[in-house]
C-alpha cells in the first residue's frame, strides 16, 4: 500500500494535511495534555521522540494520517491503520481534536466522513472500526451519531469498539453530508 506525503483533502470547513515535521511542535503540545493522552491511550513523548514517531508515521504504509486545520489553524488529526488482523476491506479510525477551542463545532464529525470516504476511494475500506476509552461519552456518542454500531466492549482495555459497515445507500449519506 502506497502512502503519497503530498496528498491534501478539503472541504468547505477543513483542510487535511499530510503530517510532516512542521506541525510536530504544536502536536506534541497537545500530547503533553493528561486527558488527550489518557484518551488516545499514548504515552508522554520527549520533543525528539514526537519527531521520531512522525517520521515513522508518515512513511509507515499501514498508517495514513492527516493533520486536521480550519481556517485559521491547526485543531486536530485523523487516522486510518490498516492492521494486518483486519480483513482487507477494513481500518480503523480515529479522530482527535486537540485544539479545545476548536471542539463542539462538528469539526471531528465532518473529518471522520472526509476520511471514510478518502479511505473508501483510495483504499477501498468498506468497514471502519473506531476503538474508544469507554469513559469518552463525547466521542461515543459522535460515532453512534454518524452510525457506527457497538459490536465489542473490553473493559480489562477500557475500550469500546464500533463498527460501520458501508453500502451504497451509506455511500450517498457520506457524499451528500459533508460540508
Amino acid at each position: 500500500m502506497q502512502q503519497s506525503k503530498l496528498i491534501s483533502l478539503t472541504t468547505l470547513r477543513l483542510k487535511f494535511i499530510p503530517y510532516t515535521a512542521d506541525v510536530v511542535k504544536t502536536y506534541h503540545t497537545w500530547m503533553q495534555d493528561p486527558e488527550i493522552l489518557y484518551l488516545t491511550g499514548s504515552e508522554p513523548l520527549s520533543l525528539e521522540e514526537e519527531y521520531k514517531n512522525q517520521e515513522s508515521w508518515l512513511n509507515d504504509p499501514l498508517k495514513h494520517t492527516f493533520i486536521i486545520k480550519n481556517d485559521k489553524e491547526m485543531i486536530g488529526d485523523v487516522n486510518l491503520f490498516f492492521h494486518q488482523y483486519l480483513d482487507d476491506d477494513e481500518a480503523e479510525i480515529n479522530v482527535m481534536i486537540g485544539n479545545k477551542n476548536a471542539r463542539r463545532q462538528g469539526f471531528a464529525e465532518e473529518a471522520i466522513k472526509l476520511m471514510m470516504s478518502f479511505g473508501l476511494h483510495r483504499y477501498k475500506k468498506t468497514k471502519y472500526i473506531a476503538k474508544i476509552k469507554d469513559s469518552n461519552e463525547g466521542s461515543i456518542k459522535l460515532f453512534l451519531k454518524i452510525g457506527y454500531k457497538e459490536i465489542k466492549k473490553l473493559p480489562q482495555f477500557e475500550e469500546v469498539h464500533l463498527q460501520m459497515v458501508i453500502d451504497e445507500a451509506l455511500i450517498k449519506y457520506i457524499y451528500t453530508n459533508i460540508d
